[in-house]
């Protein structure tokens, strides 16, 4: 029987199916400066991010697939400006059902990402309402917190303990965040960064997979 109380998501690559948008955006900034740069597809920045290149937040990002710094900050205010309108990423199937599902089974929900704020609820839709508001860390809400201070900061908000909360997230970095907060990690192959290959942390390879997880999760830290 699982003793978990509370989920943490991040959200691009884990709820959010928006690998491909943020690559395209990327391709059209790119023209656009005359930069003449050669993109990575998915499947090559999976690599980057399992190498530990550093994406985010966002400017990072454009600095990873080649962007000078400067030309990194610029796409990256035109991101904040432009992605939702033009970008929009949809949620992966299935996600909708799942965190209601988690809802109804008594698990209390929060969101730790580096994507801003507004992004993430419009994206989310509906969906968004299933998180405690005040337990939702974006970018914009985070000011100087690492993601792991984040999870932290949430658990205080729940007032449970690190072995009752799961990290749910899609690079390692995600994971490195939850081993420093001292909580379970569950780890997504079908987002950003980790494969089925990884060891040393549990994967599930769809949405609907967390919901049976989270209810079957051992209590041992992982």
């Amino acid at each position: 029987m699982s003793d978990l109380k509370v989920v943490l998501f991040d959200v691009d690559g884990v709820l959010l199916d928006s690998l491909t948008p943020h690559l395209k955006i990327c391709e059209d900034k790119s023209i656009e400066y005359g930069l003449g740069l050669k993109i990575p597809d998915a499947t090559e920045f999976k690599k980057m991010v399992r190498r530990g290149v550093k994406i985010s937040p966002m400017k990072y990002f454009f600095m990873a697939v080649g962007f000078p710094e400067e030309f990194a900050e610029k796409a990256n205010q035109q991101y904040q400006r432009i992605f939702m309108q033009a970008y929009a990423p949809a949620p992966f199937p299935g996600v909708h059902e799942t965190l209601r599902a988690l809802c109804n089974a008594g698990r209390q929900l929060g969101i730790v990402t580096s994507n801003v704020r507004s992004n993430v609820v419009e994206a989310l839709g509906p969906s968004s309402t299933f998180f405690r508001p005040d337990c939702i860390y974006a970018k914009d809400d985070m000011a100087d917190l690492s993601k792991s201070q984040a999870i932290t900061s949430a658990m205080n908000k729940f007032q449970c303990s690190p072995r009752e909360t799961i990290y749910v997230g899609d690079q390692p970095a995600d994971w490195e965040a939850a081993k420093a907060a001292g909580v379970k990690f569950l780890g997504v192959a079908y987002g950003w960064g980790i494969s089925e290959d990884d060891k040393g942390f549990p994967i599930v390879r769809e949405v609907r997979e967390i919901y049976r997880y989270v209810l079957d999760c051992a209590t041992a830290i992982a």
